[in-house]
């Protein structure tokens, strides 16, 4: 597969654009909003593959204030982006363009898409303000009520201020005459904004963008469907294509750069974030992202971050993991890394290949980030900071089966669901929970004390439950054992009350933030 992976206009978009040899068409992969763009990443990459054995272009794109490209905040962007998108596209020399837009980005698809343009509408919301009444519903379960902070709000995985709010909130399907086709789940409708447009029923919408990252599974039969009927749709015969025109490197305020690399053996996709004139002693620090998700973070907090480090001095690395983002090669049944080794041996190589001083390396991460983290005692950094851990097992699970495991817990069969019951009658609570600590195998103690020993510092934030698990899986013992001023490394635990796991809220997005910015700044002061 050819992929050019760049940034394009300004605000700048990052693309992915992927060109056979030559093309008979191509398609723009619009991207869904918030955490529906995270959880739909993988999804969009096996379409854009299958797509390219068909002879057939793509391009794959964040909008402008948004994932990794530039900042933007005009509320046109969605659909500017998407129009932009297309234009990039054409540089390769194709002339017929069909728009593909899953969940939310159907409402950007439609608009974004001329006359002549050919449509896939995929499991498309009604309407801009039907798409936002079910995700403030989402938002206020999971976050709460006060998700509005200085005038944005806080959706599940985005945020968008008042003029963005009415932006989305506009978007709607206008009537298609032909060259449109509408995928819906079972049972469900087509908008009826569309007015007559052929609907064909798949599966697996619901499998894929009704849950988290961890039980999102690649729903291959829509994925089939789509790439059959463009294959059906465009010309036979095939144009040389010529190389996007695409800047290998983005130029942000603050004499902050990013630029695209791939590390280790495995050829991991990274995104660099450097300030100007970056000295060889500059302090380093690799982000993990939580769940199986791509290097952007809930609300994109670790480009934020990132930049933000970049910017205090610091060298940063926003890294797929295999399985994720755009490491690895994407299969309809693949089986996800979650806590397993692959991807504390993706860690290994990663630190490898930057070649930085164990004394001026900083890894942090987040969820199963933190956990990969804080497996790092063989290489030895110099900072940790785990970001709302809630695993410290020592013992990594194999390929797939924390996923599965996540699953039937919260899908249980009526055999499991009995059992479970019965458990929970029968077995006191201080059993259930050593039980639930001899399955992390030692807990906190256990977890911390390789990194410490070799010198470590260990930051953990969390929220209100990840802070009564670290309580009860022996955190307070860690944390009297390896207090700061120590001679070997220490342990520290920073509590936010009314924070969130996923980082969705604002309020534990800039706590976290400004944590990491000065544990890196303590850690590693500028050198002059």
């Amino acid at each position: 597969m050819t992929t050019t992976h760049g940034w394009s206009g300004s605000p700048a978009v990052r693309v992915a654009v992927q060109t056979p040899p030559s093309a008979r068409a191509g398609v723009v992969l619009c991207t869904p909003l918030g955490q529906e763009g995270v959880i739909a990443y993988r999804t969009l990459r096996l379409l854009a593959d299958r797509l390219e054995a068909r002879g057939i272009a793509s391009v794959r794109y964040d909008p402008s204030g948004r994932g990794d490209s530039d900042t933007d905040t005009d509320p046109d962007a969605l659909v500017r982006s998407a129009q932009h998108a297309a234009a990039v596209l054409r540089t390769t020399g194709i002339a017929q363009v069909v728009f593909v837009g899953l969940a939310s980005a159907a409402l950007v698809a439609s608009a974004a898409a001329t006359d002549d343009d050919a449509l896939v509408l995929w499991d498309a919301p009604e309407s801009g303000r039907a798409w936002l009444r079910r995700q403030r519903a989402l938002a206020t379960m999971t976050i709460g009520p006060d998700r509005t902070v200085d005038g944005v709000e806080t959706l599940i995985g985005i945020d968008l201020d008042t003029d963005q709010v009415a932006a989305v909130a506009a978007l709607r399907h206008g009537p298609r005459a032909d060259r449109t086709l509408v995928l819906v789940r079972p049972g469900a409708r087509a908008p009826k904004g569309l007015g007559d447009v052929p609907v064909v029923q798949v599966p697996g919408s619901a499998e894929l963008l009704d849950a988290t990252s961890i039980h999102a599974r690649i729903p291959a039969a829509a994925v089939d469907t789509v790439v059959a009927w463009v294959d059906e749709l465009v010309p036979d015969t095939a144009v040389p294509t010529s190389t996007p025109d695409v800047a290998a490197v983005l130029d942000l305020d603050g004499g902050v750069s990013e630029h695209v690399v791939r590390l280790g053996p495995d050829q991991l996709f990274a995104v660099e974030t450097v300030p100007a004139g970056v000295g060889e002693d500059a302090p380093v620090v690799v982000l993990h992202n939580g769940g199986a998700e791509h290097r952007v973070g809930a609300s994109d907090y670790q480009v934020a971050l990132a930049r933000a480090l970049a910017r205090d001095g610091a060298r940063v690395v926003r890294v797929d993991r295999r399985g994720t983002g755009e490491s690895s090669p994407v299969a309809a049944d693949e089986r996800d890394f979650l806590f397993a080794q692959e991807w504390v041996d993706d860690q290994s190589a990663v630190v490898a290949a930057l070649d930085a001083p164990h004394d001026r390396l900083a890894l942090v991460g987040m969820c199963s980030g933190a956990w990969v983290a804080g497996r790092s005692a063989t290489e030895a950094p110099r900072l940790v900071v785990e970001i709302s851990p809630n695993d410290y097992r020592r013992r990594p699970a194999q390929p797939g089966s924390h996923s599965d495991a996540v699953r039937a817990v919260d899908s249980p069969s009526p055999a499991r669901q009995w059992v479970r019951d019965r458990y929970n009658v029968v077995v006191p609570k201080a059993v259930r929970e050593r039980i639930a600590r001899r399955d992390r195998v030692g807990g906190v103690l256990e977890h911390v004390r390789p990194l410490v020993t070799n010198g470590t510092d260990v930051v953990l934030i969390a929220a209100d439950e990840d802070a009564a698990l670290f309580a009860r899986l022996g955190g307070p013992a860690a944390l009297q054992r390896y207090a700061p001023g120590g001679r070997a490394g220490s342990v520290t635990m920073v509590h936010v009350p009314g924070g969130d796991h996923a980082l969705f809220s604002p309020g534990m997005r800039r706590a976290v933030v400004a944590e990491v910015r000065a544990r890196v700044a303590a850690t590693f002061p500028v050198r002059a």
